[in-house]
């Protein structure tokens, strides 16, 4: 038997049957096999069917939809599009990829609709927004295309930046292994330990052992000095 995804009871049970059915063709093959692809919940209530109470496939997939109703995917319609709406921070790419997956959720869609619905979802404050309405695309398809441009655009300064970023962290990271713990530049450093030392700076000098005015009275009358 074909392979058909395990159905629990919380997925959309329409679309089990579906799948079902594609994958079989003898009307009593699928009353048999049906069984073996449900689990958990679904099982519990196969299991509970009276015997002998289903005569057919169309039956028995009819009993499966009405017991798990509330599981229904709910359908989508236009107004749902005005809901996706273009990010602060998210990329013209990534809105147009979000756009296009919700217009394929929507059974008859209007191109009008879609049309507007792309429009006042676009972030006012982008170039691409100006743009078009500055120069309005005559349809749909043209719409959707003029964005090409726009998109590579933004790739590029996002690479250009991520490189520019990268030779930032670059000229930090040798200032650090330049710069010692102490914060001073090794250079200076070395050019410090170069110099010669100062006989009368403060350290190299012996320290008093009396107070200043002791020695001064002291040597006050000493002619040699």
């Amino acid at each position: 038997m074909p392979q058909c995804d395990l159905y629990d009871g919380t997925g959309d049970p329409g679309e089990h049957v579906y799948q079902f059915e594609t994958n079989m063709v003898s009307d009593v093959v699928m009353c048999r096999a049906f069984p073996t692809t449900l689990r958990k919940a679904a099982h519990a209530w196969f299991k509970s069917l009276q015997p002998r109470s289903i005569y057919s496939f169309a039956k028995l997939s009819d009993l499966f939809q009405k017991y798990f109703v509330s599981s229904h995917s709910q359908k989508k319609n236009s107004a749902s599009l005005l809901n996706i709406v273009q990010e602060k921070n998210e990329s013209l790419a990534c809105f147009l990829r979000r756009f296009n997956a919700a217009t394929l959720e929507i059974d008859n869609l209007d191109e009008s609709e879609k049309y507007n619905a792309f429009l006042r979802g676009l972030r006012l404050t982008s170039k691409f927004a100006f743009s078009v309405n500055k120069s309005p695309p005559g349809n749909v398809k043209a719409l959707l295309v003029k964005p090409n441009k726009y998109i590579q655009a933004e790739e590029y300064l996002e690479t250009h930046r991520g490189r520019r970023g990268e030779g930032r962290e670059e000229q930090k990271k040798r200032s650090r292994e330049l710069t010692p713990q102490g914060g001073k530049s090794t250079k200076r450093s070395k050019r410090d330990k170069r110099r010669p030392k100062d006989p009368f700076a403060l350290e190299n000098l012996t320290p008093l052992n009396a107070k200043p005015s002791q020695i001064l009275h002291e040597i006050k009358d000493n002619k040699a000095l």
